[in-house]
């Protein structure tokens, strides 16, 4: 009885330290370590347990042996030493207990410990993983080479841009992250997904001053408008010429001798289907801050500065001069005043909605596009996912308030 109370024991103990190893190796992160290994006295062991995660497709092969030897060799040792020393008729009892004794010892206990405590664990276990790596070296060397023939030694692949994106979820709902942090890192992924039309300023925004104009005149529509570049035009928007800054209009005296062709600087012309990430990195280079855009045709159509696209992954950027109204705004459950030009991919991502249009970019647009015709106050559409839009305001046809109802609020 003694002998085999011993093997019990000896296969219990070898396959829970075997799951423990295996959890605290998988469940313990690579951040922590790297800060770990930056200096201490856990520096030196923090190296080693990113050697280990570095490639740890060797140190859990060389558990999984030892595991499955342990739990071959002791259940087959453990039944002929219970075969002699309890008799044959109570074997089948005993490997039932030996299997529930192994599944919960062995398995589920050690496991869930590695899982939840390998901040504490992770030290004390490096060392003896790097052992059990060295000393089962020849076995996982054999085993890898027959599975390389069987798979045809084909390497797993890279972590995908979907797999990321879940863990930046689990950690939001797991409160790892909080709702700025989430937010900010779910807008870097969807950056290089967003174009210039999606995010410029449309063509009948744009406050303009035309190269005629005196030096009075410049300075009341600077007054009224309150922007600090203007873009500047012969006529009209087809004219474009370049663009003002009211710094180079603030430093003349009301009688000196003025005119816009002589302070007026260069405005480059962009696509707009060009991505605000490759947009971004431009206007860095030369030191821009306001670009036109520019539809397939050459024609213009809308405005983009470096706020607009920082605005794409931290939010709305206002100044003491921005009005505070937002681009949507709840009213109840289920039901929002979205600004008309919002794009569409602003409202899915704030609202978790799924309007899609293959020609239209902003909300104004979509309702548009489904009604046919130019807008009027008191117009209403359903839209993809049952949602109804309301028109609240219009100006030459097109919607400055739009009411949103969800599904939910219409229950």
């Amino acid at each position: 009885m003694t002998v085999l109370i011993l093997v019990v024991s000896i296969t219990v103990i070898v396959s829970a330290l075997c799951s423990l190893f295996e959890a605290t190796l998988y469940s313990t992160r690579q951040a922590v370590l790297e800060a770990e290994a930056g200096g201490g006295r856990r520096a030196r062991a923090a190296g080693r347990m990113l050697d280990l995660k570095k490639n740890v497709a060797e140190p859990t092969s060389a558990i999984l042996i030892l595991n499955t030897v342990a739990n071959t060799a002791g259940a087959a040792v453990a039944g002929m030493v219970a075969a002699e020393a309890l008799g044959p008729g109570r074997v089948p009892a005993f490997s039932a207990v030996l299997t529930l004794l192994i599944l919960l010892f062995s398995e589920i206990i050690p496991k869930t410990i590695g899982a939840i405590s390998w901040r504490a664990i992770w030290p004390y276990v490096v060392w003896p993983i790097t052992l059990l790596r060295r000393v089962m070296h020849p076995a996982v060397w054999l085993t890898r080479k027959l599975a390389d023939l069987l798979t045809g030694g084909k390497a797993h692949e890279a972590v995908t841009e979907e797999e990321i994106q879940a863990v930046i979820r689990m950690g939001g709902a797991a409160g790892e992250l909080s709702a700025g942090e989430l937010q900010l890192l779910t807008n870097v992924f969807h950056f290089d997904e967003t174009y210039v039309r999606q995010v410029m300023l449309p063509r009948r925004e744009i406050v303009f001053i035309d190269v005629d104009t005196n030096l009075a005149e410049c300075l009341d529509i600077v007054h009224t408008a309150r922007h600090t570049r203007y873009p500047i035009c012969d006529g009209s928007l087809d004219n474009l010429l370049g663009l003002v800054h009211i710094k180079d209009l603030i430093g003349i005296g009301p009688d000196a001798p003025f005119d816009l062709r002589k302070v007026m600087r260069p405005l480059r012309t962009v696509p707009d289907t060009l991505p605000i990430s490759k947009l971004l990195r431009q206007m860095q280079t030369l030191r821009q801050h306001m670009v036109a855009v520019s539809d397939e045709y050459g024609s213009l159509v809308g405005l983009i500065t470096l706020e607009n696209i920082i605005e794409q992954l931290i939010g709305s950027v206002r100044d003491e001069f921005d009005e505070e109204t937002p681009d949507i705004i709840p009213e109840q459950e289920g039901v929002y005043k979205v600004r008309g030009g919002l794009p569409l991919d602003r409202i899915n991502r704030e609202l978790s909605l799924d309007l899609t249009s293959e020609e239209i970019d902003s909300i104004s647009g979509l309702v548009t596009e489904q009604m046919g015709r130019m807008l009027r106050t008191g117009d209403e559409v359903i839209l993809d996912g049952d949602v109804r839009a309301e028109v609240l305001d219009t100006e030459g046809g097109r919607a400055m308030w739009v009411r949103l109802k969800l599904p939910e609020a219409r229950e």
